[in-house]
């Protein structure tokens, strides 16, 4: 290309966008490159794009002739070689000179290298293919200058024994060998007054050398040891750094993860534009995230771009992770192998606790764990189990306490259970661990801990589902049932509607067609949940048929009849048959007597809904009679979801009277309560509530920002809201002319458009201050 220009493609490439007056993602846009592929241009850690890249580039920016030749003169000749990120240009002798840069880990090898200015003996731990060695290499290059007598590399993989490695150190530091004396006292001998690093690459199959090494280490004072391994040496002395999978989360203004980095530089060096269409990158991002930023993995994926775009690695990633690149070790060829090479340095009870742990999804908790171990028939250990998993780095122990396995482990762990013969038994134990865990949970909702019952089956709705699908698919179809009856008020709370509703008609359905079905309680039980479901997504016909449905099967029953009764009254007031629905709600309340404490849910929401019925039909004296008795009950039993239904209630009743003041003391109660327990549905409500107060209140530029934000909350959850509520059309419409009228149609919209921006706390920050 000839001379390059001054300063390099990055620094032009931004001037010219800029000049053209374009961002990044326009430019991208226009070029048909990926935002990514541009900014990666113009932060200088892409130096040598294709011509056709460049083309591109031109015609998008409209350049002259000179520009042109400016832009494709600031390219070095292809050929020239980069240096690899964060290390030294030169390598130093004894240390191998890899053949590609490294790639998001400029902090790590700052860390290290700092580690090793104040410890003698740091290990860098991690999982295989999280990329121990790459760093290792990468830090003993920058921190070489350090050391007058340089670095010396002992690969430790090839080792079988204890016994070799203190002679495979002897070999590298050229320590003379004398039969008559210890191989220690030759290497102390000859390294003796020497400033040297020592590195001991894969070190997790010699763990027994461990005392040798720290005998090493105190016997030469200027001596400093650099270790891999996929388990601490535990000794003492050691510093050790855990090497973390990459981050495959796209920053915030958009560009690629560390992973996604790492992903495409691998990949465009078999298919140079590979992944730098607009287009690819979100099938780039799946693909990291599915193999969590695990470098091996992401290399192993990237060695097929040359037959596969984005989108079809993304559909053939478990084929893709079953070779790699011909100069990896054997051991790293494939996923499998380099976690066979793990798995192989475990006791019996860590490898059945490795199968056990791939029936999990999304991590789990010790006292979890061990239920399920005890439940499939284990006689080991768990907790002492675990704790070798962990110092393997097969699972990762987070800060809560909670512990998960990576997604490609996992997956390994899943194929050795299903291998081993193992999985239809801890599938068997996994879900009646987690059917245990649902209905212990379940009243909780409906109490003062609802918020603490909610945080804990956040945690594991993954397991949940996972155990409702797996015994679902193994026809048995009790699991399933309880599973739905107990979680659909955490389904209704959660907004998880069409999830709730799709597994409890599958259940139905299934039943239906089996010859060998369920209990007549059981049935009507997932009816309800399947109404409630439906009933949230409006679709008040089939949630009728589903109530219904519970009330045939469950009649003998006073929770079931209360609740179906009920939900028949919140068809009638959906339709605008109050006559109809007074009757239903008054019949559940009996119900309601009738069944004790487990009814006294439904008895305060019957009392709630009827202050409905009186508030439509223009007596509000009588509707906030009934929404108190249904307040009290909430209130006595510490009950948030009951409160604030009958604080929505009570708040439009006061409004109805005039006494907005009364009104907004409703309102911020309400708001408080439904953001303690995440209620969107509930939100959105009072969103538009707050609108109309607002109006009244001659705030008018709050109207818009509160009506945007209820709208794209809805939008979010994917239905109008709950039937059960019947708020006044008229009062919001009003509430939104009177605003535009104020603000001008303009103003008004921009300020809608901001609103449907605002997350819930910012919405809520403005109704508790309405």
């Amino acid at each position: 290309m000839g001379t390059t220009t001054p300063g390099g493609l990055a620094p032009l490439l931004r001037r010219l966008r800029e000049a053209a007056g374009l961002s990044q993602e326009e430019l991208a846009g226009r070029s048909g490159l990926s935002v990514h592929a541009i900014s990666a241009l113009e932060r200088g850690t892409r130096t040598r794009p294709y011509p056709h890249t460049l083309r591109s580039l031109a015609a998008a920016l409209g350049l002259t002739e000179d520009e042109r030749t400016r832009l494709f003169g600031s390219v070095p000749a292809r050929g020239a070689h980069a240096a690899a990120v964060d290390v030294e240009a030169v390598t130093p002798r004894g240390l191998p000179r890899p053949v590609t840069d490294l790639v998001g880990r400029e902090e790590d090898v700052e860390q290290v290298a700092e580690l090793l200015s104040t410890s003698r003996l740091v290990t860098l731990s991690g999982p295989g293919g999280v990329g121990k060695t790459r760093l290792a290499l990468a830090v003993a290059t920058r921190v070489s200058n350090r050391f007058a007598d340089g670095v010396a590399l002992v690969e430790l993989a090839p080792l079988l024994d204890r016994d070799q490695v203190l002679s495979a150190v002897a070999d590298a530091v050229e320590a003379g060998r004398d039969p008559g004396r210890a191989v220690l006292d030759g290497v102390v001998e000859r390294l003796g007054g020497r400033q040297l690093l020592l590195v001991l690459d894969n070190m997790e199959h010699l763990l027994a050398a461990a005392p040798e090494v720290v005998a090493l280490v105190e016997a030469v004072p200027d001596l400093k040891v650099l270790t891999t391994s996929r388990a601490p040496l535990r000794v003492r002395g050691e510093k050790e750094y855990a090497v973390e999978p990459l981050d495959a989360t796209p920053l915030p203004d958009g560009s690629a993860s560390p992973a996604a980095l790492l992903l495409l530089d691998r990949a465009q060096r078999v298919s140079p534009t590979w992944g730098e269409r607009s287009s690819d990158a979100d099938a780039v991002a799946a693909i990291c995230e599915r193999l969590a930023g695990l470098p091996l993995a992401l290399e192993l994926a990237a060695a097929r771009a040359r037959v596969l775009d984005p989108t079809s690695l993304l559909d053939r990633l478990d084929s893709a992770l079953r070779s790699g690149p011909r100069d990896l070790p054997a051991r790293q060829r494939t996923m499998r192998t380099t976690l066979d090479w793990s798995n192989g340095l475990l006791d019996e009870p860590a490898q059945q606790l490795v199968r056990l742990t791939g029936v999990f999804v999304g991590g789990t908790t010790l006292a979890d764990l061990e239920s399920v171990a005890h439940l499939a028939g284990a006689t080991y250990d768990v907790s002492e189990a675990l704790e070798s998993l962990v110092e393997h780095s097969l699972v990762v122990a987070e800060p809560s306490g909670r512990v998960r396995m990576l997604e490609p482990v996992a997956q390994y762990a899943r194929d050795l259970l299903h291998e081993s013969g193992e999985w239809d038994a801890a599938a068997r134990a996994h879900a009646a661990h987690y059917l245990a865990l649902a209905e212990q949970t379940a009243p909780s909702y409906r109490r003062g801990d609802q918020v603490s019952a909610l945080t804990r089956i956040d945690l594991d709705h993954a397991n949940l589902s996972a155990a409702a699908e797996r015994s679902l698919a193994s026809e048995d179809l009790e699991t399933p049932a309880r599973i739905a009856w107990a979680l659909w008020l955490y389904w209704w709370l959660r907004g998880h509607h069409a999830h709730g509703r799709r597994l409890s008609e599958a259940v139905l359905a299934r039943h239906d067609e089996s010859a060998d079905g369920l209990d007549s309680l059981v049935v009507a039980r997932t009816a309800l949940a399947a109404a409630t479901m439906a009933f949230a997504m409006d679709e008040v016909d089939g949630a009728a048929r589903w109530w219904q449905r519970a009330a045939r099967h469950g009649s003998s029953d006073d929770v079931v009849a209360a609740n179906s009764v009920a939900g028949s009254g919140l068809v009638a007031l959906a339709r605008g048959d109050l006559v109809v629905a007074e009757g239903l709600f008054r019949e559940a309340v009996r119900h309601a007597e009738a069944a004790g404490d487990e009814g006294e849910w439904t008895w305060a929401l019957s009392h709630v809904w009827l202050g409905t019925v009186m508030l439509l039909r223009g007596r509000p004296e009588e509707a906030v009679d009934l929404a108190q008795a249904g307040l009290r009950s909430a209130s006595a039993r510490h009950d948030r979801l009951s409160s604030y239904i009958a604080l929505y209630n009570l708040f439009q009743a006061e409004l109805a009277r005039g006494d907005h003041a009364a009104a907004r003391l409703h309102l911020q109660d309400g708001v408080r309560l439904s953001l303690e327990t995440g209620d969107q549905g509930n939100l959105a409500y009072l969103l538009d509530a707050g609108a109309v107060l607002a109006a009244a209140a001659g705030q008018h530029a709050r109207v818009p920002l509160l009506l945007g934000a209820a709208q794209a909350t809805r939008e979010s959850l994917g239905s109008f809201g709950y039937g059960y509520y019947r708020p006044d059309p008229s009062a919001i419409a009003a509430a939104e002319a009177d605003a535009r009228s104020h603000l001008g149609g303009d103003r008004f919209d921009d300020a809608l458009d901001t609103g449907r921006g605002l997350g819930a706390a910012e919405a809520a920050a403005m109704l508790s201050g309405a």
